[in-house]
């Protein structure tokens, strides 16, 4: 799966987190989709994806997805910005909406590349067997 598709599926498990799809979220949902590049068949089946009301846990599903795309910096950029205008669309952010927020920023910091510090670090933790 493409990262605009996986991106698209967090934003709808995000929207959904509260329990109810309200028509604000729809909206900005609805626009995101229309600006991703994808074709006619792969938004029409995004588009039913909104419709149906995710399991509760989809949303780490969808995390550990965009974690693993590794995508370049102004796309995670943009996911992170239209995360945060879906969770607020209903004028109510409630914790499960927050923690979320909060997990993308670290599965997002968790994707960039390891500096050599922090190869370093790994590796002397293998080696020694203790964190450093």
């Amino acid at each position: 799966m493409n990262y605009p598709a996986v991106a698209f599926h967090l934003l709808v498990a995000a929207a959904w987190s509260d329990g109810e799809l309200h028509p604000a979220e729809a909206l900005i949902l609805a626009q995101y989709l229309q600006r991703l590049d994808l074709s006619v068949e792969e938004k029409r089946k995004l588009l039913e994806y909104l419709q149906i009301r995710p399991a509760a846990d989809t949303s780490r599903v969808w995390l550990e997805e965009v974690q693993a795309a590794q995508a370049e910096p102004a796309l995670r950029r943009e996911l992170a910005a239209a995360l945060k205008l879906v969770v607020a669309a209903d004028g109510r952010v409630v914790p499960e909406e927050t923690q979320l927020i909060e997990d993308l920023r670290h599965a997002l910091e968790a994707s960039d590349p390891p500096s050599l510090l922090g190869r370093f670090k790994r590796w002397l933790r293998r080696l020694t067997g203790r964190a450093t």
